[in-house]
């Protein structure tokens, strides 16, 4: 890997983005310091992706959109630099389907294709990227997305891919929460409740509580509904 001592400082610095708040913009800036170095570094465009999909994450309301369409900027000039690179492809995937899900359905409906095309690829390299990434995203649309004929949508797809991201990322909330509900979805009850017990009851992952509290939170929202 190009540059790989600024790629693992920087990685760092975006896994404990909680422990500063600053942590996320000193990440930004070297890596926009790396690119005017070397503006062909197809990761470093995947990690400023990233940077905006978790400021976009924990934005007020009226900034979300500015953040995710910056991310997916970003994703979309590490792909045309090479299509392979795996953050620059996740981050984008990641970043559209925030986008479109802030912007409405049909903006959501446009994106479908390109999400799916673009984590598949991303599978095809490393289906366990970000804890089961791939199967997460992947499975999330297959939820979301309206079935035939207006799109993909397809729950027994979905539970597949999204019980293959808590396989391979057993530990990371979203993997649980996005499983719980599509069960609900599917009017499966006992089974999204397994999954938001889970959430409830397991602590927080180290350096990311705040983030794994939020899950905790819609957690014991969609259990409360469940009763």
């Amino acid at each position: 890997m190009k540059h790989e001592d600024i790629y693992l400082r920087v990685r760092k610095l975006i896994d404990e983005r909680e422990l500063d708040d600053e942590s996320l913009d000193e990440a930004n800036g070297e890596l926009l310091d790396l690119l005017d170095e070397d503006d062909e570094c197809a990761w470093a465009y995947g990690l400023l992706s990233e940077i905006y999909y978790w400021t976009g994450e924990n934005a007020e309301s009226d900034e979300k959109l500015f953040y995710f369409n910056e991310g997916v900027e970003y994703g979309e000039q590490g792909v045309e630099l090479d299509e392979d690179c795996v953050e620059a492809s996740f981050w984008l995937a990641a970043n559209w389907g925030s986008y479109g899900q802030e912007k409405g359905i049909m903006k959501s409906l446009s994106l479908v294709n390109p999400i799916k095309e673009t984590i598949e690829r991303v599978m095809e390299t490393d289906e366990g990227f970000f804890y089961g990434g791939p199967h997460r995203i992947l499975g999330r649309l297959y939820n979301r997305a309206p079935g035939f004929p207006i799109s993909i949508g397809d729950n027994k797809k979905s539970e597949k891919h999204l019980l293959k991201a808590v396989e391979l990322g057993p530990k990371f909330f979203l993997n649980h929460l996005f499983l719980a509900e599509l069960y609900i979805s599917m009017r499966k009850k006992e089974k999204a409740r397994e999954q938001l017990d889970w959430i409830i009851e397991t602590p927080a992952n180290k350096n990311h509580e705040r983030e794994d509290d939020g899950y905790k939170k819609k957690a014991e929202a969609l259990l409360d509904l469940l009763d």
